[in-house]
């Protein structure tokens, strides 16, 4: 009887997520607060990114393919830094070693995910770090807990003042899986013109911060975030 159950299960998770999407519903929510470590323009500058999205009305938020973050005008990146390595790994090394195949100097933040693989496992927690590559940021998730969870590897390319980061559909024994959370701190690395990270503008007292969502279902989404600074 149990087995018939989770049969009927995993068969309406398939027709549900058919294809790879998650079609939203009008409880869809999605948010994200990018704010700068630095308090003024021109000084080198840490990351910190909390982003959440939820809808109690599918079975799953609908999947991201590409989000962009534009920071402030004139925000600078140096991945030619003395500060740091760039990790020229490949993205099989880096999940065979969990990341131990890029240099720990490469390795420039840290924090948190959760990925949803309902109506199975609605709740997956991962290990989210982040390493300079050449001209992108490298994201790595891994499980946090046995078991459960899926290692991944996704890039931000980098431009101007823009990060620009391609989600794939992930699916994995069958059941589609959407990140639904990110909280990450990218550290401040490096001083003065080593610095890898160089606040930009600062109007009207505040670092403006955009970031541009893009789902697999074609919906997108703008939000604005910002932090106070002084010029």
């Amino acid at each position: 009887m149990r087995r018939l159950k989770l049969m009927t299960v995993l068969t309406v998770a398939g027709v549900l997520c058919a294809g790879g999407l998650a079609y939203a519903s009008s409880q869809f929510t999605q948010t994200s607060v990018i704010t700068l470590t630095a308090t003024k323009a021109g000084k080198p500058t840490g990351l910190q990114a909390s982003l959440q999205s939820a809808d109690p009305g599918a079975v799953q938020p609908q999947g991201l393919k590409t989000l962009t973050i534009t920071l402030p005008t004139k925000t600078k990146f140096d991945f030619k830094s003395t500060a740091l390595k760039q990790c020229k790994a490949s993205e099989v090394e880096i999940k065979a070693t969990l990341g131990s195949a890029c240099s720990a100097k490469s390795k420039i933040g840290s924090g948190t995910a959760v990925a949803n693989g309902a109506p199975v496992l609605p709740t997956i927690p991962e290990n989210a770090t982040a390493y300079a590559g050449h001209n992108e940021i490298i994201f790595l998730l891994t499980p946090a807990t046995a078991g459960a969870g899926q290692v991944l590897v996704l890039y931000g390319k980098v431009s101007a003042n823009t990060v620009t980061t391609e989600v794939p559909v992930i699916n994995a024994g069958g059941l589609n899986i959407v990140i639904t959370a990110l909280n990450l701190t990218i550290k401040t690395v490096g001083k003065g013109k080593q610095a890898f990270i160089t606040a930009g503008n600062c109007t009207g007292g505040k670092f403006a911060v955009k970031s541009g969502f893009v789902y697999q279902t074609g919906a997108t989404l703008s939000i604005a975030s910002s932090s106070k600074c002084s010029k």
